[in-house]
Order: structure tokens, then C-alpha cells, then sequence
């Protein structure tokens, strides 16, 4: 059996502790189908005022899932830190591949977890703030408001990065040892 590298460790083991926070996350966070309608998290992340966060707020607190939210911001910031970690490694290790495509495919995956974990920290810890503070910041909810957007397009990018780039260098080893 091949010796695995410390990076393919790193990899394996971030990436995919990542993704186990992020099934965390989906638990904890206050969502739509908890019977909040509009007042979901996704719903707090686009809020854009300050006045519409007290909203949230508030009702989160009348339904008692205001502590849950808190947390699923909590563990956001660790899933956002390994699974950054993670893909940046990932990268790397598509990075010292023989084939110029597939080190391309990894220069996005490093460039796309970097966008991603920017993006998304800058979003999450506005949102951490305001719940921290128990009140709304229109300087904070338009932050998460901007970064929303650039942390999904750069996520898929991210997770579309490594899976391309993971199985094409799979075939890509098959055919040259055929």
C-alpha cells in the first residue's frame, strides 16, 4: 500500500471534518422549515439593516432558537476554517500533478477556498457580532448582505475544484498506466 503524504492527510482530514460541520451547521441553524417562514438564518445573512436583524431577533427570541443561532455561527467558524484549510491542501496536492490542466484546476481550488473562507468569515462574524451584541448594525448586516453572494459562487466553485480535479487526475493516472 502507498505511503500517504502528510498533505493528503491534511486534506483528507480537514475537508472532510469540514463537511461534517457544515451537516452541523445545517442542524443547528434556525431554518425556514423550523416554522420561522421569512425568519430563517438565510434570512438574517441577507438582512442588510439593522432594523430588519432586530426583527429576526427578536422573533428568534419569542421562539426560543435565539442560543441554537448563536452557536450554528460558532460552529460556522470552525467548519469554515477546516474546510478552507482542507481544499487549500487539496490544491496543493493537484498543484504536483504532470498534467498542466490539472495544476490549473488546482491553483482555483486554492484561489476559490481562499475566496470562500474570506467571504464567508467576513459574513459569519458579522453575523456572530450583532448576535453577541443582541442588536442589529446596518454596517454589519450590509457586510453579510455582500459577502453573501461571493461565498456561494466561490464555495461551489471551491468544491467543484477539487472533485474535478481529483477525479480527472484519477483517469488521467489509469490511462498512462494502461
Amino acid at each position: 500500500m502507498p505511503k500517504t503524504s502528510a498533505t493528503m492527510r491534511g486534506f483528507l482530514i480537514c475537508w472532510f471534518l469540514g463537511w461534517a460541520l457544515f451537516i452541523l451547521v445545517g442542524i443547528l441553524q434556525p431554518v425556514a422549515g423550523d416554522g420561522l417562514g421569512q425568519f430563517g438564518m438565510e434570512a438574517h445573512r441577507r438582512a442588510g439593516t439593522a432594523d430588519m436583524v432586530n426583527t429576526i431577533h427578536s422573533y428568534w427570541q419569542n421562539i426560543g432558537v435565539y442560543d441554537r443561532a448563536t452557536w450554528s455561527l460558532v460552529v460556522d467558524l470552525l467548519f469554515i476554517t477546516a474546510f478552507s484549510i482542507g481544499g487549500v491542501l487539496g490544491g496543493l496536492l493537484l498543484r504536483q500533478n504532470m498534467h498542466a490542466n490539472i495544476r490549473r484546476v488546482g491553483l482555483l481550488a486554492i484561489v476559490a477556498h481562499i475566496v470562500f473562507a474570506v467571504s464567508d468569515y467576513a459574513e459569519t462574524i458579522s453575523q456572530l457580532i450583532q448576535m453577541v451584541d443582541g442588536m442589529g448594525s446596518d454596517s454589519l448586516a450590509n457586510i453579510a448582505a455582500f459577502a453573501r453572494p461571493i461565498k456561494i459562487q466561490s464555495f461551489l466553485i471551491a468544491v467543484a475544484a477539487i472533485v474535478i480535479g481529483f477525479i480527472a487526475s484519477k483517469i488521467i493516472a489509469r490511462k498512462t498506466e494502461a
